[in-house]
């Protein structure tokens, strides 16, 4: 029995070990096919984001913005200021503007920029005010004392002024000053939009004349400087003084941007340390056959061929202002004599390159001694950067043509490429109060002026109050709604600073807060995420700032009434994001 009893043991041993390890091998066979990895169902996206646009002169329409790398680097260069005076609201509109515009695709759509700007330190509004500067400080020197003889000077200057500026002939100055109390004020502004200008800074001169004191020469000034200028401009000739202007209003430019918190370029281009290159560039693009020497020195963009060339266009930017000889005139600069037979092949085509005058700066070339025309030098700078093709090109409106339209032109007859930019930002005018600004409105404002009146903050925001490439009037109640939107922020912030304040004392107390969410401070979060699809539309929309601001005001609006109607139920977390 009780070996019987031990064999059965040992069979039933066996058996139910072979069971386990079946079992075993099954399950063992079951975890191995359960290894693999389940199914991952893809999210279907619900819309698609909008692509970011901006409005490009080139098309006048709002194109794609599509990098030249095909990453998030990008090439930008801005028209930067020619250095001879004070910096006004037309230069803050543009700046500010731009660097706003820099900042959105910077810092919220993250493109890796290099922004290049220049200062333009060569220019004939530069040499004149220079020269005029140089020689009436040596005048005043000279003269100390005024004497009859510096009032018989500046009465003579005042008739020359009068003749040159008004086109009006008059023996004495009485004369004038008869004629000026008839004449019909508005008519004459139509005829000349300086009118305004030039007789006040002509009475200005009488009452000198005729009061003296110690604010004589300040009075004088404007009219006797034409005089100097015409008499002894000439003569100058050390490079110094025409170093000396320019370098001291760059100093007063680069103090003003940084009091507008505008972003200093990441890279500064100087025209007066680009002469060699310059030479260099116009020298291509005579060899390439759209330019030509004149018989005086000058070299001259020829913009027939140019515009005749298949693979070339001439006015991209503006092309129903080919043949404006104002406007190609005016940019030619003043110390151009037009009247002179100066070997131009088209009254269009404009100087590469200008032999000078007695009394300008010049440097040594292959054509003679001269200096750079003004649209050249953007050319050079901005190519010795970005090469010969660039994303952004960005500039006040009034660039457009012919400045800009010439810079593009020169660069694709260097390059012999079809595009030298691919999109152009162009920032719309500035008004005061509906009108243009002119000195001789009197409504010329100073940026130094407007930051004692307003904030940077408030500029900054009343730029952003309108679209970029808008034309924004400067007034009063386009300031009241800055500072008003910058005091509802300015409290938002600092209620939203108190109330995050409180509730860290209150935990620090010990004090046991609720953190669930109720369906107040769920709606909270869905207008945030509301607010944030807005904003991006509407920077994706040509950086449209005031409808983004919009948007920000309407989520503190709906922040402001959640706080206001939670009390001490409030949840922060939704107020902090």
């Amino acid at each position: 029995m009780f070996i019987s009893r031990t064999t059965n043991l040992s069979i039933s041993s066996r058996h139910i070990a072979r069971n386990i390890t079946r079992k075993t091998a099954k399950r063992t066979m079951s975890v191995a096919v359960k290894i693999l990895q389940p199914r991952w169902y893809k999210p279907e996206g619900r819309s698609e984001q909008p692509t970011l646009k901006l409005h490009n002169t080139l098309t006048r329409t709002k194109d794609a913005f599509v990098p030249v790398s095909g990453t998030k680097k990008v090439t930008w260069y801005s028209c930067g200021p020619t250095v001879y005076d004070a910096s006004h609201m037309g230069h803050a509109r543009n700046y500010v503007s731009t660097d706003i515009n820099r900042r959105i695709l910077q810092d919220y759509f993250g493109y890796d920029i290099l922004f290049v700007q220049n200062v333009t330190d060569i220019d004939d509004k530069i040499i004149i005010r220079a020269r005029q500067n140089h020689l009436f400080e040596n005048f005043v020197d000279e003269h100390k004392e005024v004497t009859a003889a510096v009032k018989d000077r500046v009465r003579a200057s005042l008739l020359e002024y009068v003749s040159s500026t008004l086109k009006k002939d008059f023996s004495t100055v009485e004369e004038f000053e008869e004629w000026y109390a008839s004449a019909d004020k508005a008519s004459e502004r139509v005829a000349n939009p300086k009118f305004a200008m030039h007789t006040n800074a002509a009475r200005d001169c009488i009452k000198a004349l005729q009061t003296g004191g110690a604010d004589f020469y300040p009075l004088v000034k404007d009219v006797l400087v034409t005089s100097l200028d015409k008499e002894l401009g000439s003569t100058i000739n050390d490079p110094e003084v025409f170093r000396k202007l320019p370098a001291y209003w760059e100093r007063q430019y680069d103090n003003d941007m940084a009091s507008l918190n505008v972003l200093p370029p990441t890279i500064t281009t100087r025209v007066s340390e680009y002469i060699p290159e310059i030479i260099e560039f116009v020298q291509k693009i005579v060899d390439n056959g759209f330019a030509y020497a004149a018989g005086d020195g000058s070299v001259y963009f020829d913009t027939v061929k140019f515009d005749d060339a298949e693979k070339h266009d001439y006015a991209k930017c503006q092309p129903w202002n080919k043949g404006q000889l104002d406007l190609i005139n005016d940019a030619e600069g003043s110390l151009t004599n037009f009247a002179a037979a100066n070997g131009k092949r088209s009254s269009n085509d404009f100087a590469l390159w200008k032999a000078s005058k007695p009394g300008e700066p010049a440097w040594a070339s292959p054509w003679g001694e001269g200096r750079p025309g003004w649209h050249i030098e953007c050319s050079v700078m901005a190519s010795d950067i970005h090469g010969e093709n660039m994303d952004i090109h960005s500039g006040g409106i009034d660039l457009a043509f012919p400045h800009h339209d010439n810079e593009l032109a020169q660069s694709e007859a260097c390059f012999d490429n079809r595009q030298w930019v691919n999109y152009f930002l162009h920032t719309g005018h500035l008004h005061i109060e509906g009108q243009k600004m002119s000195k001789s409105l009197k409504n010329f404002i100073t940026i130094e002026e407007a930051l004692r009146k307003y904030s940077a903050r408030q500029l900054r925001l009343a730029f952003g109050l309108v679209q970029w490439n808008n034309q924004l009037d400067f007034k009063e109640s386009l300031m009241l709604e800055a500072r008003s939107l910058e005091q509802s922020y300015t409290n938002f912030f600092k209620n939203v600073r108190a109330l995050h304040s409180d509730y860290k004392h209150s935990l620090e107390s010990g004090k046991l807060i609720s953190k669930k969410l109720g369906p107040s401070e769920k709606e909270l979060l869905a207008g945030l995420g509301d607010a944030q699809n807005k904003v991006h539309a509407a920077f994706s929309d040509n950086l449209s700032t005031p409808q983004a601001l919009k948007h920000l005001s309407d989520l503190v609006t709906k922040a402001n009434t959640y706080i206001s109607a939670a009390g001490a139920d409030l949840r922060i977390e939704p107020v902090l994001a």
